[in-house]
């Protein structure tokens, strides 16, 4: 004869802690993408840098300014990404834009030679190819594009 014991077999069903529903929604649908957006915004402007197929017809007399950059140049990736943004919230004034010609690329050569490009990065004014800045420096950066003047 078998003796049952009450509860013997019995496991309790639920009692692993669950976390309010706000918060797994939170965790599972809203923080993937901020973390995307995230990722997206450090690494959309290197790859653009390195991947994108940079091949210049010509030198666009409506921007603000020429960036010559190089993809492999440390001073060139610390600049880039603050003019890939600043082209992205200047999307619709081209007026304002800076236009970025990577010299790496065997089509865009001829811009070393033409325009006398010796380091990068180097800006220049388009309507005026004789007016050039070599710097990383945001402030001289945005100085030189809006005025053309090279010092702070």
């Amino acid at each position: 004869m078998k003796h049952y014991i009450k509860g013997g077999n019995n496991t309790k069903k639920g009692t692993k802690k669950q976390l309010p529903k706000s918060i797994t929604i939170i965790i599972n649908k809203v923080l993937p993408v901020i973390m995307l957006l995230v990722a997206g915004f450090y690494f959309l402007p290197y790859a653009s840098m390195n991947f994108q197929n940079n091949d210049v017809d010509h030198i666009k007399k409506n921007n603000e300014a020429v960036m010559f950059y190089s993809s492999t140049c440390s001073h060139c990736q610390k600049v880039y990404p603050k003019i890939f943004w600043h082209n992205v919230l200047n999307f619709k004034n081209v007026d304002k834009q800076i236009q970025t010609i990577n010299v790496q690329n065997p089509n865009n050569k001829h811009y070393i030679s033409e325009f006398a490009v010796q380091e990068t990065p180097t800006f220049m004014k388009p309507n005026n190819p004789d007016m050039k800045l070599v710097s990383t420096n945001v402030k001289q950066i945005n100085n030189f594009s809006e005025t053309g003047a090279s010092d702070q």
